[in-house]
C-alpha cells in the first residue's frame, strides 16, 4: 500500500496509546471523553423503553453509568447491575457519584447477589468488560452472558466500544461473549470487532466520534468502507483492449476444466482487455463455451514456444485447477521466471508447500525460502488450508490469533498475501488490510477462482499490487452480497459471482 487508502481500524493497544497522547498532550481530561461516548450511545434509546445497564469496573462501566444518568435525565427508567466488587477505576466512581448527586430513582443489582428479570427490560446496555480485556471471563459471567444469549425474546442488546468477552485485537472469545445487537464503537473500528469469531458477537457496528483529532500517520489497520476507497482507476477514453490489460492464465485441467473458465470471465468482468488461457485442450474445450472471449493456448504450445510469454507477460495468473504432476510444477516455474507481475493461487501456492515440506518444517524458515523464491510483485492468495500447509501451522493456529502470523507473514516476506477467510487480510510491507464485504453464500466451489481472476485484471491496472489485492478483495465480497441479495445463500454459485462483478463496478462509474 504505496499511499494512504481506507479508514483506519485499530488494535487495543493503539487505541489506549492514542487517547493517552490526546489526554497528555491536549489536557482534555478523560472523563470528558466518556461523556461524548455516553452521549452516542444514549442516542441509541427511544423514549418509553425501560433499560438496564450492565457495569464493569473499569472506564466501559463508566461509559455506562454515564449513559444511564443521561436516560434517567431524560425520563427513561433505568436500572443497573453491576460485576465488580469494590470501587472501581477513578472515572467509574466519579460516574456513580454524578449520577447519586442528581437524585434519580434506579435499583442497582449485583452479579454476586438478586439477579434481575431481563425479560422486563427492552434495551441492555452491555458496558462491563472493554477493549483492555485480556484474560478469561469468570465461568458465573459466562454463564449469565449465556442466559442472555439463549433468551427466546431477548431484550436488545447494545455494546459499549466492543461486546464484553471479545477480544478487542483478536476477536477471541475469552471464554464466553454477551452477543450485541448493536456495537458503539469509538473513533475507529477495533480489529476484534472485524476478525471472526469477534464480529459474530458485535452486530451492526456503528463508528462514533468522540473528539480525539485524526492522527495523521499511515495507518498499520485499514479496512474499505465503500466502493469509492478502492480508487479504482478510470478507464481511458482512447484505451483498447491492449492497453487496458493483457493477461495470461495458467488454469484447468482435465478433471478441473471449469477453474480456468471461472477465472477467465472474472478478469473479463473486472475490465480486462484480453486473456489469454493456458489449459489442457479438454479443459479449453470447456473455456471456449463458457468464455468465448478468451484467446485458448495448449500446455505444450506454451512450454514449446521459445519466448513463452510474448506480449502477454504484463500479468501472469497460475494455479486454479492445474493439478500438482511434474507438468504442473513446470508451468509454476515458467510463471515464476517470466511474470512481471504474477499472482499464485490454490495448486501453485500446494505446489510451493511440496517444495518447502522438503527443506523446512520451521514456519519462519519456510517464510524467508518464499521470499527467496518469488518477485516482490507477487500476490498469493491461500485460504486457510492453503496457509496451514505454507507455514506449517494447524488451521486451529491459524485462527486462534490471525494477526500473529500475519506480523510474521510481514517480517519474513516482501510480496503480497491475501489470506482468504471469513474476514480476509491483505498483507504487505504497508501494513494490513481487513476486508468487510462478503458473506457465507461464497463458501462455493469456484468463488477462489474468481477471486484470482479480478486480483488479474486489477494487478494490470495502473496501481500499486496491494493496492490491487486489497480492492480485488472487496469486489469480490461485494460482488457476493449482490449475489446473496439477489439469489439468496444456497442459491449462489461462483458463475453467478463473476457475472455480478460488472454490476458491482458499474456503481464507480456513474
Amino acid at each position: 500500500m504505496n499511499e494512504r487508502f481506507g479508514d483506519r481500524v485499530v488494535t487495543a493497544l493503539q487505541m489506549k496509546n492514542l487517547e493517552a497522547d490526546f489526554i497528555e498532550n491536549h489536557g482534555i481530561p478523560s472523563i470528558l471523553l466518556m461523556e461524548h461516548a455516553a452521549l452516542s450511545v444514549f442516542a441509541m434509546v427511544e423514549e418509553g423503553q425501560r433499560v438496564l445497564l450492565l457495569v464493569g469496573s473499569g472506564k466501559n462501566g463508566g461509559d455506562a453509568v454515564a449513559v444511564g444518568r443521561l436516560l434517567l435525565g431524560r425520563g427513561i427508567a433505568c436500572d443497573f447491575m453491576t460485576f465488580y466488587s469494590g470501587d472501581g477505576c477513578e472515572e467509574l466512581v466519579a460516574q456513580w457519584e454524578l449520577l447519586r448527586s442528581y437524585g434519580y430513582p434506579y435499583e442497582v443489582y449485583d452479579i454476586f447477589g438478586k439477579c434481575p428479570d431481563f425479560i422486563n427490560y427492552d434495551v441492555l446496555i452491555d458496558g462491563i468488560f472493554g477493549i483492555g480485556l485480556n484474560r478469561a471471563v469468570n465461568a458465573d459471567v459466562c454463564k449469565l452472558f449465556d442466559r442472555i444469549n439463549r433468551m427466546a425474546n431477548r431484550p436488545r442488546v447494545i455494546a459499549v466500544d466492543v461486546p464484553s468477552g471479545v477480544n478487542a485485537t483478536t476477536g477471541q472469545i475469552m471464554e464466553g461473549a454477551l452477543r450485541a445487537d448493536v456495537t458503539v464503537t469509538f473513533s475507529y473500528p477495533k480489529t476484534g470487532l472485524l476478525l471472526y469469531p469477534g464480529k459474530k458477537y458485535t452486530g451492526k457496528l456503528k463508528i462514533v466520534a468522540i473528539g480525539l483529532p485524526e492522527n495523521d500517520d499511515i495507518p498499520e489497520y485499514v479496512t474499505f468502507d465503500s466502493l469509492a476507497d478502492c480508487e479504482i482507476p478510470r478507464r481511458e477514453p482512447d484505451g483498447n483492449k491492449g492497453s487496458f490489460g493483457k493477461i495470461s492464465l495458467i488454469a484447468g485441467c482435465d478433471s478441473m476444466p471449469g477453474a480456468a473458465s471461472l477465472c477467465a470471465k472474472a478478469m473479463y468482468r473486472s475490465g480486462a482487455g484480453l486473456v489469454r488461457v493456458i489449459s489442457t485442450e479438454k479443459a479449453l474445450q470447456t473455456l471456449h463455451g463458457y468464455c468465448p472471449e478468451a484467446i485458448g493456448v495448449t500446455r505444450e504450445e506454451l512450454m514449446d514456444a521459445p519466448d513463452p510469454f510474448y506480449g502477454f507477460d504484463q500479468v501472469i495468473v497460475i494455479g486454479p485447477g492445474i493439478g500438482t504432476d511434474s507438468e504442473a510444477e513446470r508451468l509454476v516455474d515458467l510463471a515464476i521466471q517470466y511474470g512481471s507481475r504474477l499472482i499464485l493461487d490454490a495448486d501453485a501456492l500446494n505446489i510451493l508447500a511440496k517444495r518447502l515440506d522438503r527443506m523446512s518444517q520451521d514456519t519462519a524458515r519456510r517464510l524467508a525460502l518464499l521470499n527467496d523464491w518469488l518477485p516482490e510483485s507477487t500476490i498469493i492468495t491461500p485460504h486457510p488450508g492453503e496457509m496451514s500447509r505454507l507455514l506449517n501451522v494447524t488451521v486451529s493456529e491459524l485462527k486462534e490469533d490471525p494477526l500473529r502470523f500475519t506480523k510474521l507473514i510481514r517480517q519474513y516476506c516482501s510480496f503480497i498475501w491475501i489470506w482468504k477467510d471469513c474476514c480476509s487480510i491483505v498483507v504487505s510491507e504497508r501494513g494490513y488490510y481487513l476486508n468487510q464485504s462478503g458473506n457465507d453464500a461464497m463458501g462455493t466451489a469456484g468463488s477462489g477462482d474468481v477471486l484470482a481472476g479480478i486480483c488479474g485484471a486489477f494487478a494490470a491496472g495502473e496501481w500499486g499490487m496491494a493496492q490491487a489485492a486489497s480492492a480485488a478483495v472487496y469486489v469480490h465480497g461485494l460482488a457476493g452480497d449482490y449475489c446473496r441479495e439477489t439469489l439468496g445463500s444456497h442459491g449462489t454459485m461462483a458463475g453467478d459471482i463473476a457475472n455480478a462483478i460488472g454490476y458491482v463496478l458499474k456503481e464507480q462509474e456513474q
